[in-house]
């Protein structure tokens, strides 16, 4: 990080469970906002906002960003006011360092230069995205299939899906995008829309079931040949210790790896501690940033720990959510981001610092 943050906005003591020994083991984690890295996204007159805010390492310094709901002014006057918002965007960044890289940001335009999403979706869906991860040549994009509701929040899943690019050594509007076949799932959860993670031979791919409030977190898996091949129709699914992974869901039931998730959610393996990591908002509307850990992808995973409140929370009618780890990125710790948005759809409009991932910087506390 080449710069520092002179106050710290919050120091929490976590206690976190050590699988089943029979004590826990106490860290202390000093958790700092980077306004410098914020601005990594403040700086496109015509990109102003979104939310998602999934990055994958593309190699060679090249980190993609995709963004959920997506504000865009085509006049480029930098303002929200005749913006236009599509459902998605992908960006790319120069640079490991989110304070000092660079960012270009991708959208299609229409046949009069209006602004389009840039993952195509069917004419009654949209896309949001979820989580993807470069093997070899190719990169996997898993994604969430929307529709709108009348009900709840206006939207609901209409199952995930996955796509391949091709060439993603080129930039995005260049990029062969392909749809890979993807199973329909009884239960709706959506694959790789809470996090994709590859360790050792196997690809990862965690989701909730929609529209389930308590947010089990299930894990699919796949060999790396599999995925690389774009062979997603038959994933194992974990079904618990006495199970294990299975492929069959007429003769054996998921288990979750824990209750109370995100439908958005990072889960990362922490090479310096040998552990496993879930980074998770925690509450609906002013939310905390909590953390989980593991000693194994299946568990047992400690109770989500909260370790950030975000200054935001005071703001009337705020949303607080989508906080994840971005680990493919450099600072002075755990990169995390999280985002703001509001229940008021003009304050989009009155708030400029609204509706934007934000940065913080998760590290040990000092001794």
């Amino acid at each position: 990080m080449n710069a520092t943050v002179p106050t710290k906005a919050f120091v929490a003591a976590v206690w976190l469970l050590a699988g089943a020994a029979a004590t826990a083991e106490f860290a202390c984690r000093d958790v700092t906002p980077w306004p410098q890295a914020d601005r990594l996204f403040r700086g496109d007159s015509a990109w102003r906002g979104a939310d998602g805010a999934f990055s994958v390492d593309l190699g060679d310094e090249r980190v993609l960003w995709l963004f959920g709901d997506t504000w865009i002014d085509p006049s480029g006057r930098g303002t929200r006011d005749g913006a236009t918002m599509i459902r998605n965007s992908v960006a790319i960044q120069q640079g490991l360092d989110p304070s000092a890289a660079g960012i270009e940001f991708y959208w299609r335009h229409g046949k009069r230069g209006e602004p389009l999403a840039f993952l195509v979706s069917r004419d009654d869906e949209w896309i949001w995205p979820g989580h993807g991860l470069r093997i070899g040549e190719r990169l996997v994009l898993f994604v969430n299939r929307v529709r709108g509701s009348s009900e709840g929040l206006g939207f609901e899943s209409a199952g995930w899906g996955a796509m391949m690019v091709e060439n993603p050594d080129e930039t995005p509007d260049a990029w062969r995008i392909r749809p890979l076949d993807t199973p329909a799932d009884p239960d709706g959860v959506i694959v790789g829309f809470a996090s994709v993670l590859q360790h050792d031979d196997f690809v990862y791919a965690f989701g909730t079931p929609d529209p389930v409030k308590s947010h089990p977190v299930f894990a699919a898996r796949w060999t790396l040949e599999q995925v690389a091949r774009g062979e997603l129709l038959a994933p194992a699914w974990w079904g618990g210790n006495d199970v294990g992974w299975f492929t069959d869901l007429d003769a054996h039931a998921r288990v979750p790896l824990f209750d109370d998730g995100q439908s958005e959610l990072t889960i990362h393996y922490d090479a310096a501690a040998d552990r496993f990591v879930a980074v998770q908002s925690v509450g609906f509307g002013p939310a905390d940033i909590a953390l989980r850990e593991a000693a194994d992808i299946t568990g047992p995973w400690s109770a989500p720990h909260i370790v950030f409140a975000p200054p935001e929370r005071a703001t009337p009618e705020i949303m607080i959510y989508a906080a994840k780890a971005q680990p493919a990125l450099q600072g002075d710790g755990l990169v995390v981001t999280y985002v703001t948005n509001s229940f008021r759809f003009e304050n989009h409009l009155n708030d400029p610092d609204l509706y934007y991932p934000r940065f913080v910087v998760l590290r040990p506390c000092p001794d």
